[in-house]
C-alpha cells in the first residue's frame, strides 16, 4: 500500500545487489510488480521506473537484464513514462550481453524510437550483424521494433527494413521468426492502406485500472488447457473442444495411469509430428507404449489384456507362425523421442507402401494389436476414428542384422471400402534391401492378421 510501498522499494533496491544472483533477480521482477499493480500510491511507478533505468548501467549482466526485462512490464503499463525509460536505451544495447536482456532493449527502442534519435542506427548495426545473432528471441524482437519503427521514421527505417525482411523469411532457425516476417512482408506488400498495417502493428492495448493484471497472468487453468489443444480451433474461439464440438464427435485421449510400469519421463506417442504423424495423431487416442516385456496373450473371451493388469492370468493363443526368413526380437523397444528421429529421417519417396482389401471389420484397435504382438510387432500409438482405425507400429528384425521398421497402418471402414493401407520406413541394417525387407513384413503382418484379410 502507499503507506510501506517506499520502504519496501528501497529493501529490494539494497537486495538487488545481493550475491544470490536468483535473489537479485527476484528483487528487480518484484519491483516491477509494484509498479505494474499500482498498489505503491502516486509516483510510486515513476519513482521505480528511474531506479531500473540506473540498474541498465550498472556492470552486473543478470541485473542489467533482468532490468530491462522489467521496464518491458513497466512501460506496458505505464506509457507515459517513456520520456523516463528511453534516454540510456542506445547504450544499454551496445553493453547487454544477457540474451534475453539484450531482447528486451530491441523491444524498449521500437516502443521509445519516436523520441530516441539513436534508435534506427542501433537497430541497424544488429540487422548488418544479422548472421551472427544466435538467439531466436533477439531476432523476433529486432524485427517487430524494425517493423513499429518504419511507421514512426520511415525515411530512416525503409532501407534497413527490407534487409531484414529479406534475411528473415529466408531463417528458417525459428518457424515463430520466419512465420512472422512472411506476414509483416505480405502486410507490407499487399494492404492498400497503410494506416491498417500500422494499427495491425503498433497499437498496444491500454491496460487501466489498480491491480489489473496482463493478460499471460490471468486464468493459468484454462491457457493451459488451450495449449493441449493448440493448432486446433480451440485456440481461435478460446475455449475447449468440449464446448464446440459435439460430445459423440470428440476425439478422447487415453493416457497411461500414474501406476503404470513404464518410466513416466517417457515422451507419449502422440507427439510425433513428422511427414503427416501430426495430424494423424491429433486425430488419435493414444495407444499405450509397448512395454520392455513380451505383450500379453489375447483373453479367451477375445478381451486382450494388453499392460498386463488382469487379476487372474488369462491362457496364450498359439502363436501365429511368420513366414520364413522375417522373425522379429520379442524385446524390442523405443521411445517416442526415437520413433520421431527415426522416422524423420528417412524420405517418404524411400518408404515401401501397400494396400489390400480386407473381409472382415475388426471389432476394435485392440484385436489388431494383439494379433501382430504375437509375431513380436510392437504398437507405439493406436486410435479409433468413426471412418477408419489407426496404428503405429514397430519391429526389429532377429537375427542379427538390426533393421528396424516403423510402420503406419489405417484400416478404412465403410462405406469406404474396407482396406488396409500400410506404409513401412526401415532404419539400421542393409539398406539395400529395404525394400525386400519391408515387403517380407508385409507378407508377416497378412499371416498374423489372416482373420480378417
Amino acid at each position: 500500500n502507499p503507506d510501506n510501498a517506499p520502504d519496501i522499494v528501497s529493501e529490494l533496491g539494497e537486495c538487488v545487489g545481493d550475491k544470490d544472483t536468483q535473489m537479485s533477480r527476484l528483487a528487480v521482477r518484484s519491483m516491477s510488480q509494484i509498479a505494474c499493480r499500482d498498489v505503491g500510491g502516486e509516483g510510486c511507478a515513476e519513482s521505480i521506473a528511474r531506479r531500473l533505468v540506473e540498474m541498465l548501467d550498472l556492470d552486473v549482466s543478470h541485473v542489467c537484464a533482468e532490468a530491462a526485462t522489467a521496464l518491458v512490464d513497466v512501460l506496458r503499463k505505464h506509457p507515459e513514462l517513456k520520456p523516463t525509460v528511453a534516454p540510456p536505451l542506445p547504450r544499454a544495447l551496445r553493453y547487454m550481453t544477457d540474451t534475453d536482456g539484450k531482447a528486451s532493449v530491441v523491444h524498449l527502442l521500437g516502443e521509445c524510437g519516436d523520441i530516441v534519435n539513436e534508435a534506427p542506427y542501433a537497430l541497424e548495426k544488429l540487422i548488418d550483424s544479422y548472421d551472427d545473432i544466435k538467439s531466436a528471441n533477439v531476432k523476433i524482437a529486432l524485427l517487430t521494433s524494425t517493423m513499429k519503427l518504419f511507421f514512426k521514421r520511415p525515411p530512416e527505417v525503409q532501407k534497413m527494413l527490407g534487409r531484414l525482411l529479406a534475411k528473415s523469411t529466408e531463417d528458417v532457425s525459428s518457424q515463430d521468426l520466419h512465420d512472422r516476417a512472411l506476414m509483416y512482408y505480405r502486410l507490407l506488400s499487399s494492404a492498400g492502406d497503410l494506416k491498417i498495417v500500422e494499427n495491425v502493428v503498433s497499437t498496444s492495448p491500454v491496460i487501466v485500472g489498480h491491480g489489473i493484471n496482463f493478460a499471460e497472468e490471468e486464468d493459468k487453468e484454462q491457457r493451459e488447457a488451450l495449449m493441449k489443444e493448440f493448432n486446433t480451433l480451440s485456440i481461435l474461439y478460446g475455449t475447449t473442444s468440449e464446448n464446440f464440438i459435439a460430445e459423440e464427435y470428440q476425439v478422447k485421449l487415453v493416457r497411461m495411469p500414474k501406476e503404470h510400469p513404464l518410466d513416466a519421463g517417457a515422451p507419449p506417442a502422440a507427439d510425433l509430428s513428422v511427414n503427416g504423424v501430426t495430424e494423424t495423431l491429433q486425430q488419435t487416442s493414444i495407444g499405450e507404449i509397448a512395454p520392455e516385456a513380451a505383450p500379453a496373450a489375447p483373453v479367451a473371451s477375445g478381451e486382450v489384456d494388453l499392460l498386463g493388469f488382469g487379476d487372474e492370468p488369462v491362457a496364450a493363443a498359439p502363436p501365429t507362425a511368420a513366414p520364413a526368413g522375417m522373425t522379429f526380437e520379442p524385446s524390442f523397444n523405443i521411445t517416442g523421442d526415437e520413433y520421431q528421429a527415426k522416422w524423420e529421417a528417412v524420405s517418404d519417396s524411400a518408404a515401401l507402401s501397400d494396400m489390400m482389401l480386407l473381409r472382415n471389420q475388426p471389432a476394435s484397435t485392440d484385436l489388431v494389436e494383439s494379433a501382430l504382438s504375437l509375431v513380436n510387432m510392437s504398437t507405439m500409438a493406436s486410435g479409433e476414428l468413426p471412418t477408419e482405425l489407426k496404428f503405429f507400429l514397430y519391429a526389429r528384425e532377429a537375427g542379427g542384422s538390426g533393421m528396424i521398421f516403423l510402420i503406419q497402418a489405417v484400416i478404412f471402414k465403410p462405406p469406404s471400402d474396407l482396406s488396409i493401407s500400410i506404409t513401412i520406413k526401415t532404419s539400421g541394417g542393409d539398406q539395400a534391401k529395404s525394400h525386400e525387407s519391408s515387403q517380407k513384413v508385409i507378407d508377416v503382418m497378412k499371416t498374423a492378421l489372416k482373420d480378417f484379410i
